[in-house]
């Protein structure tokens, strides 16, 4: 190893080290109960994020379709409590299963499909889901389920919501993001990580390279689904409430898509940056101009997001190397 790249090594590993740091002191630091909720909530997204991202990111395909997957991480836990009173620990990864058996069934015929076809397909697939649990009636129906019980060992089924509890509910999800972007981190570098990307830049061209697309998505695909379905168990622990309008709609598989857009897509840290940016402006702009009733929240928060769409379309983590650029050709035309 040289030393320019065992100075790299030690600058990246001192710059994770400093952000964890900064985000195990985040929930010390601010006290207020509305940014300890946003914290949390950005970290339930950042995973939604990181999920889409690997079918959406690297593999290029544009799904709009993900509430499913994060309703089913909702529902499997908050059904297997209210029926049978299963602990969340077993009842989420339980989801994440279901979730990637989901995802195959349906990847098998949608993955054919390739650019607006897909995205489309995805969508119809959303709308289907929430109808689905709007007439399942074992499943609370358009009521939804409650999953809120003082009768139970709170830290066995994850009842957490409590202002006093929202550090420890931080630290868990917080702890769910940091090994997911370990698991990004060793995925980017990977054989599969380069299948991916390669099927995203041109998928008749890795096929001529002897990747077998198909079976590559899938695996994307029941990936992405796994860990969107854990984004949205931990999302229903916390809020301790599920119905088809809060798990199943095309704003959540739209929020879940937008995430990674906003923060960079097929990049590590894409989906922390957007959960980020995102989160912020949607509660903040909501806490400012939502009691006008007149909905110029979601105006301003609509506005927001294209605006950087449109004129960031590689991400907010673009912007360093847009301005690196700009400078050093600046300082060639000075010389």
């Amino acid at each position: 190893m040289t030393t320019k790249a065992f100075l790299k090594d030690h600058r990246r590993v001192l710059l994770y080290s400093t952000l964890l740091v900064a985000a195990i002191a985040l929930p010390l630091v601010f006290t207020r109960t509305f940014l300890r909720n946003m914290f949390i909530l950005i970290g339930i997204w950042s995973i939604a994020g990181i999920g889409w991202n690997f079918i959406g990111g690297y593999a290029g395909q544009v799904s709009i379709g993900h509430a499913m997957f994060f309703a089913i991480g909702m529902y499997t836990p908050a059904a297997l409590f209210d029926l049978y009173k299963i602990t969340p620990l077993a009842a989420i990864p339980l989801g994440m299963l279901i979730a990637a058996l989901v995802a195959v069934l349906v990847g098998i015929p949608l993955l054919r499909l390739r650019g607006p076809q897909f995205s489309i397909a995805t969508m119809a697939m959303t709308e289907c889901t929430r109808y689905i649990f709007i007439n399942w009636s074992a499943l609370g129906g358009s009521s939804g389920i409650s999953i809120f019980s003082k009768k139970v060992n709170k830290y066995l089924y994850l009842q957490l919501s409590a202002n006093n509890d929202k550090v420890l509910y931080y630290y868990i999800v917080l702890a769910v993001v940091v090994a997911l972007i370990a698991f990004t981190l060793w995925l980017d570098k990977s054989r599969f990580g380069y299948a991916l990307r390669t099927i995203s830049g041109n998928e008749n061209a890795a096929e001529s390279v002897g990747i077998h697309t198909a079976r590559t998505k899938a695996e994307a695909f029941a990936l992405s689904a796994m860990v969107t379905s854990l984004a949205g168990g931990l999302y229903v622990q916390y809020i301790q409430y599920v119905d088809p309008y809060t798990s199943s709609t095309l704003s959540i598989s739209l929020m879940i898509c937008l995430v990674t857009v906003m923060g960079g897509c097929g990049t590590v840290f894409g989906p922390i940056v957007g959960a980020t940016v995102l989160t912020y402006i949607s509660q903040n702009t909501r806490v400012w101009f939502g009691g006008t009733g007149t909905g110029i929240d979601l105006l301003i928060y609509g506005a927001l997001v294209i605006l950087v769409v449109l004129f960031l379309p590689k991400g907010v983590l673009s912007i360093p190397g847009i301005l690196k650029k700009r400078f050093s050709k600046k300082e060639a035309s000075a010389a």
